[in-house]
C-alpha cells in the first residue's frame, strides 16, 4: 500500500496541473480577444465609455453611424489595452521601459536556484568523495553531522536505493542533476540582466521567461514526488532533501503567480518589436511547456520508482532514541558513511566495532533460542546502530538476514516472503518486530514471548 502512495501523488499533480492550466488559460480567454468581435460584458463597457467621450474627429466630421461607432470602440479599446498606435508612440514610451522582464525578480530567482546550486553540488561531492571523512583520519562529513544534529537520517536516503537513477547503465545521483537544474535556472535568470535593453528583444525576452517556466514546473513537480515517496514509502526524514524541494516549489511559484508568463498586460516590457499575435503565441507557448514539464517529471519520477524493487525500501523509522542506545555506540560514528567507505563499495555491511556488555549476551542467548532473526540492509545506518549497541560478540550468535538485491549473499526472496516492512526488522517467535531497539526493549520483547510459550505450553 505505500508504494502505492508516490503514484496517486503523481497522478494528482497532473490532474491538479492540467485544470489549473486550463483554468487560467480560460480565464485569459477574455483579456487576449478583440473587445470589438465580442458580445461580452467587457465590450457593453467600452460602448458606455465611448458614448460619454467624443473625440474632436467625431465632432467636426460626419460618419455613418456603423463606421463612427467601430471607430470609437476601437479608439477606447487601443487605450485600455495601452497598445502604442503609432511608431512615434512606441518610440517615446522606450525611453521609461526596459525590454528585460521584471528584473527585480530575475534577481530573487538567482539568488534562490545560486542556494540550490550549492546545496545540490555539495550533496554530490559528499556522496562521491566520502572516502576522506570516512577513512577516520579526518574530520567527519558536514552532512553527516547535520543530520545527526536534526535526527534526521539524511545518509539513509541519499546513500539509499532512490537517490540515483540509471541512465545507460550508469547510475547518475539525484544530487548532480538537482544541481544541473539549479544551474540551468541561474543562468536563464541572469541571462537577459547581463545585455542592454537594445541587446534583449522583447521576443528573446519571452522566450527565455517560457523556458524558465519549464525548468521550475519541472523541478517542483519531481520534488513533490520525492517528498512524497520520502514521507510515504520510506517513512522518514532528511532535512537537505526537504530545503531542496522547498527551494524548487519556491522557484516555480515565484514564476507563475510573478508574472513570468508573458502577457498582453505586462509593466515595463515593450512590445513594438513583436506583434500582437506573437504575445498571445508565447503566451500559448508558455502554457504548453508547462503541462509538458510536469508531464515528463512524473514520467521520470514513475520510471525511478518502478526500476526499484521491493526489496529496496529505506530503513523503519527509529523507535530507540540516541539515548536509549548503549553507551558502547555513542561516539563511535555511527552513521554508515562515518566507517570504512570500502565496505559500502563491496555492499557488505560495515564491521561492527564495539565489545558486547553481559546484559547484550544474555539477551543474544535468549534471542537465539527463540529463533531470532534480524533483516536489514548494507547501507542501512539504523541497522549498524543496532548491532553496535549489541556488540561484535552478542551478533555472533544472532543470524542476520541481508534484504538489499545488491548486498553481499542477500536472501531478499526471505525478505518479500516474510513481507518484512522495513530496516531493521526483528523477527522473534515468529512475529516482526521493526525499527531500531534498544537493549531493554529487546528484553521485554523477549520476555514476553517467553512468558506466551511458557502460558501456552
Amino acid at each position: 500500500m505505500r508504494r502505492l502512495l508516490p503514484l496517486v501523488s503523481c497522478l494528482v499533480t497532473v490532474v491538479i496541473g492540467i485544470v489549473g492550466v486550463e483554468a487560467f488559460s480560460s480565464s485569459r480567454a477574455l483579456l487576449t480577444s478583440r473587445p470589438w468581435q465580442t458580445g461580452n460584458v467587457a465590450t457593453f463597457a467600452l460602448r458606455s465609455a465611448s458614448s460619454l467621450r467624443r473625440s474632436p474627429l467625431s465632432r467636426k466630421t460626419s460618419f455613418p453611424p456603423n463606421r463612427r461607432k467601430n471607430t470609437q470602440l476601437k479608439e477606447a479599446a487601443e487605450e485600455t489595452n495601452q497598445i502604442p498606435r503609432t511608431k512615434e508612440e512606441a518610440s517615446s514610451t522606450s525611453v521609461t521601459q526596459s525590454t528585460c522582464w521584471n528584473p527585480p525578480s530575475r534577481k530573487q530567482m538567482a539568488t534562490v536556484s545560486f542556494l540550490g546550486m550549492i546545496e545540490t553540488v555539495y550533496l554530490t561531492y559528499d556522496k562521491l568523495h566520502s572516502s576522506t571523512a570516512a577513512s577516520g583520519s579526518g574530520s567527519t562529513s558536514l552532512v553527516n553531522s547535520i543530520c545527526s544534529a536534526t535526527g534526521s537520517s539524511c545518509n539513509d536516503v541519499l546513500n539509499g536505493p532512490y537517490s540515483s537513477i540509471s541512465i545507460f547503465d550508469t547510475d547518475i545521483p539525484l544530487s548532480l542533476l538537482g544541481a544541473g537544474a539549479y544551474t540551468t535556472v541561474f543562468v536563464l535568470s541572469v541571462f537577459p540582466l547581463l545585455y542592454s535593453d537594445k541587446q534583449v528583444t522583447a521576443a528573446l525576452d519571452g522566450k527565455n521567461r517560457v523556458a524558465l517556466l519549464g525548468m521550475t514546473t519541472l523541478m517542483a513537480t519531481f520534488s513533490v514526488y520525492l517528498v512524497s515517496l520520502l514521507l510515504g514509502v520510506l517513512q522518514t526524514s532528511c532535512l537537505f532533501c526537504f530545503v531542496s524541494a522547498g527551494l524548487s516549489v519556491t522557484l516555480a511559484g515565484m514564476s507563475w503567480f510573478g508574472g513570468m508568463l508573458p502577457s498582453l498586460d505586462d509593466n515595463g516590457v515593450l512590445y513594438d518589436d513583436v506583434t500582437r499575435e506573437a504575445i498571445v503565441q508565447l503566451r500559448k507557448s508558455g502554457l504548453i511547456v508547462g503541462a509538458s514539464s510536469l508531464g515528463v517529471a512524473t514520467l521520470v519520477a514513475l520510471g525511478l520508482f518502478l526500476t526499484v524493487d521491493d526489496d529496496g525500501l529505506s530503513p523503519a523509522p527509529s523507535i530507540a532514541n540516541s539515548g536509549a542506545t548503549s553507551s558502547s555506540s555513542i561516539g563511535s560514528g555511527t552513521l554508515l558513511a562515518s566507517t570504512d567507505s570500502r565496505q559500502y563499495d563491496k555492499k557488505v555491511p560495515p564491521p561492527i566495532t564495539t565489545t558486547s556488555s553481559p546484559m547484550a549476551l544474555s539477551l543474544a542467548t535468549d534471542l537465539s533460542s527463540l529463533n531470532s532473526k534480524m533483516y536489514g540492509a548494507f547501507w542501512c545506518s539504523h541497522c549498524y546502530d543496532q548491532k553496535q549497541a549489541l556488540g561484535y560478540q552478542a551478533m555472533q550468535s544472532i543470524p542476520y538476514v541481508e534484504c538489499d538485491r545488491e548486498g553481499y549473499k542477500n536472501q531478499r526472496e526471505l525478505c518479500r516472503e516474510r513481507d518484512v516492512p522495513g530496516y531493521p526488522t526483528w523477527e522473534i517467535g515468529g512475529e516482526l518486530f521493526p525499527g531500531e531497539r534498544s537493549l531493554d526493549e529487546l528484553r521485554e520483547i523477549v520476555d514476553d514471548v517467553m512468558s506466551k510459550r511458557e502460558g501456552g505450553a
